[in-house]
C-alpha cells in the first residue's frame, strides 16, 4: 500500500525533528490511548493530536493534545514541591501518593 502525500509530508516532518516515526506508529499509538490525549485524555479537537518526544534524546513519549503540549515546554521548571504549595496556596487538597 502506497502512503498518501499527506502521510509522506508527516513522516517528513517528524524526520527533520531528528524523530524516526511513522503515520503507521502514530496511528497505533493513537489506538492504544483510546484516540485521546495521555496526559488530559480529551480527544483532539480541529487537529492531529502531537506526537510529544524528549528533545534530547528524540524518545517519543506519546500523544498530546496542543494544549498540553505547549503547557508542557512551559512548565519544565515545575517540581513536585512547587506544585504541593501552589494547591496548597489554592486551598486545594493534599495529595494523598
Amino acid at each position: 500500500m502506497n502512503p498518501k502525500p499527506s502521510d509522506r509530508k508527516r513522516e517528513a516532518s517528524w524526520r527533520r525533528q531528528g524523530m524516526i516515526f511513522t503515520v503507521r506508529r502514530y496511528n497505533a499509538m493513537l489506538k492504544r490511548q483510546d484516540g485521546v490525549c495521555a496526559l488530559c485524555g480529551k480527544p483532539p479537537r480541529g487537529r492531529r493530536l502531537d506526537v510529544d518526544h524528549d528533545h534530547k534524546t528524540k524518545v517519543i513519549r506519546g500523544l498530546l493534545c496542543r494544549h498540553c503540549n505547549r503547557n508542557l515546554r512551559i512548565c519544565r521548571w515545575v517540581t513536585r514541591q512547587w506544585l504541593d504549595k501552589a494547591r496548597q496556596y489554592c486551598g486545594l487538597p493534599e495529595r494523598t501518593s
